[in-house]
């Protein structure tokens, strides 16, 4: 895939004004943000596990190797798990079908309990082995199974549970596995990024289309911002155009998909799409992977975002980059929410869409004002046939129930798809239904995307993949933790030139700071909403992240030797990030913030619900004992916190606060009118 950042341009008469890159596009990563791919909730049941002594064969060995007083077992049994990895993978005797899979933990520090996610039964928690620092949990899974999970330590109790947001912060990968998944969404900034633990059980179904291979010829993938005059915002789309495009030749077929960013930048789309049509398996087509940045809104079957990519996406795309005006040759696709939402926009608009495709679709889904889940199922039972075809999915894995407590639980997603695929085909619609041994993630949909487009619009059956072939690309499917390199010693006197703010390219990230400060002896970064962490030298201005490993951060200095800004690259070319000027305090205003303490910091900052939660607009100002700031407000209650270097703070001298949705706590001011 080759990428190029399109330069801005402006498009005559009807006409949309087509940008390099979206300011909200961040948004979705703030910290007061969730992340909502699907029904993520509490109580979930699927695969089984033990929770009454260790169910796997080299536990229950350990175990009683232990009671014998074999200390020395556990020691070997940790070596062998370094050198090796976890998890474990064993099989069960009396089933040809199953597979053991054990997740282990190895406590370093205080544990009282340590979770798993992403895999069923998250509430309930792993193991301890006698008195020992092993932890663990086991599944019961089907051979085969491709998954991703993280794990998190000294949760409180499930059942004070109200939204696993407040635990993001806390969620990690898997120490002990060397395998991992990163799933991004902006190439453009590279701390836009959730690592995932992966597994790939034996005889997990090859992923062969989704690899790049040397020969391939390559499509072209540029990046613009579109600007919706219906919706009035702007967002990232990224256009594939495959290779040897030319406006000349006969319409190219038109693919459109939601959540753009991730299916460019961790689906691998581009690399699908070049391996298909090099193989002859589709046509040439034009894909159009479009950013949602309010996606619980726009993809929870809103009637104004379906008219968004009918009426605005497709018409320029056809002006554009010659592309048909023929349904039959349309696709409209998308993962969990987004595979909903093109059920949807096909069901609304089957005059431009005229296929579907859905990656583990949220067809459990309803309106707040209904009372029955499932309501898209039942539009498209209780309506007249409309000319769509479909292509759909969803995993053994996401057989998952269960949500916040005390308020109804949706069905599973998997008993969702299956009921939708039931009820089209019960009206006689053209479906292709497949299941796939995996869970909900970006890992497993990368590879099962080829299926559909070729069901879609193929112009032959796939070839079968041989074992070799299938073998090989399962073991590149993964890819390694990155090994740093050995650290370099600097002056405590030039890592303290380094210290500052440094901020992204708004077009490229919203609202998005780099903290740079030195803590004993050591350059610390904390990028924006997320932790700080140290970075390492490579050299005396040249680093990298102690937690992206594969992330390069180099600092840049004018002629006159001062620090002017950094570059980021973690192997997509450099990002540059601008060194900040000292902040402008705000001191006049109706409403005035006080923090005590804290002088040692670089810059203080009031945000909150009345400026969008944005963290480089209200400054504070640095008095001897503490920070003060002015802001007008208006009459009405807000919610805000104290930024202090980035990290969020209550305010201490306010004992009003509120909880929102996602169980995040802010301060609470009531500003009364006159």
């Amino acid at each position: 895939m080759r990428l190029r950042i399109a330069p801005k341009i402006v498009i005559s008469v009807s006409t949309i004004l087509v940008l390099s890159v979206s300011l909200d596009v961040a948004l979705a990563y703030r910290e007061r943000q969730v992340g909502n791919r699907g029904n993520v909730f509490v109580n979930q049941e699927t695969a089984r596990n033990v929770d009454e002594g260790p169910m796997s064969p080299r536990l229950v060995a350990l175990r009683d190797r232990l009671k014998a007083g074999d200390q020395s077992a556990l020691d070997s049994f940790w070596k062998e798990i370094k050198q090796n990895g976890a998890p474990m993978i064993e099989p069960v005797a009396e089933s040809d079908r199953d597979t053991l899979v054990t997740i282990l933990w190895r406590a370093t520090e205080e544990t009282r309990s340590v979770f798993v996610f992403q895999i069923s039964s998250t509430d309930k928690p792993m193991e301890r082995l006698l008195d020992t620092d092993l932890w663990y949990k086991t599944f019961r899974l089907q051979k085969g199974a491709r998954f991703v999970y993280r794990l998190a330590t000294n949760l409180p109790d499930p059942k004070q549970w109200v939204s696993l947001a407040r635990f993001q912060s806390s969620m990690r990968s898997d120490p002990l596995n060397p395998f991992q998944f990163a799933e991004r969404a902006n190439e453009l900034n590279p701390y836009e990024v959730t690592f995932y633990s992966a597994a790939e059980l034996p005889s997990a179904e090859s992923q062969f289309w989704s690899v790049a291979r040397p020969k391939v010829p390559t499509g072209l993938v540029q990046r613009d911002r579109f600007t919706s005059k219906a919706l009035g915002n702007e967002r990232p789309i990224w256009i594939y155009t495959p290779h040897n495009f030319a406006a000349n030749k006969k319409p190219y077929g038109l693919l459109v998909l939601s959540d753009g960013g991730l299916y460019v930048n961790s689906a691998r789309v581009a690399t699908t799409l070049d391996n298909l049509i090099a193989a002859g398996l589709i046509p040439p087509l034009v894909g159009v992977m479009v950013d949602n940045p309010d996606r619980g809104r726009e993809l929870s079957c809103s009637s104004e975002y379906a008219d968004f990519l009918a009426q605005e996406i497709v018409p320029w795309a056809r002006v554009n980059y010659h592309v048909t005006d023929r349904p039959e040759q349309t696709i409209i696709g998308g993962v969990s929410l987004g595979g909903l939402a093109a059920a949807f926009i096909g069901f609304k608009h089957p005059e431009v869409f005229g296929n579907v495709l859905s990656q583990s679709g949220s067809f459990w889904w309803k309106p707040d004002s209904e009372k029955d889940w499932e309501w898209l199922t039942r539009q498209f039972a209780a309506s007249a046939r409309l000319p769509l075809r479909f292509s759909f999915e969803a995993g053994l894995m996401e057989n998952n129930t269960g949500g916040p407590r005390g308020r109804p639980f949706p069905p599973p997603l998997l008993v969702a798809n299956r009921n939708l695929r039931d009820a089209l085909q019960s009206k006689g619609y053209s479906v292709h239904y497949t299941e796939f041994n995996g869970n909900h993630t970006l890992f497993n949909w990368r590879g099962t995307l080829a299926s559909h487009l070729i069901a879609l619009v193929g112009l032959k059956p796939a070839p079968k993949i041989s074992a070799r072939e299938s073998q090989s690309v399962a073991r590149s499917s993964i890819p390694r933790k990155p090994i740093a390199t050995a650290q370099v010693k600097v002056s405590p006197a030039l890592l303290q030139q380094y210290v500052g703010r440094y901020e992204l390219d708004p077009q490229f990230a919203h609202d998005f700071v780099l903290y740079v400060s030195v803590k004993e002896g050591s350059l610390w970064v904390k990028p924006s909403y997320l932790r700080a962490r140290q970075v390492k030298a490579e050299s005396e201005s040249k680093f990298y992240d102690s937690e992206i490993p594969d992330l390069r951060l180099a600092f840049i200095k004018d002629g006159k030797g001062n620090v002017t800004g950094l570059t980021l690259n973690s192997g997509q070319g450099d990002t540059l990030v601008k060194k900040m000027p000292p902040p402008l305090p705000g001191l006049t205003g109706n409403t005035t913030f006080k923090l005590m303490g804290h002088t040692d910091a670089e810059a203080v900052a009031i945000y909150g619900s009345f400026n969008n939660w944005i963290q480089t607009k209200n400054y504070c100002a640095k008095e001897v004992d503490g920070w003060v700031c002015r802001i007008d407000l208006a009459p009405g209650k807000y919610t805000y916190r104290f930024l202090i270097d980035g990290v969020g703070l209550l305010d201490p001298t306010n004992s009003s606060t509120e909880d929102d949705e996602h169980g995040l706590t802010d301060s609470v001011i009531v500003i009364k009118p006159k």
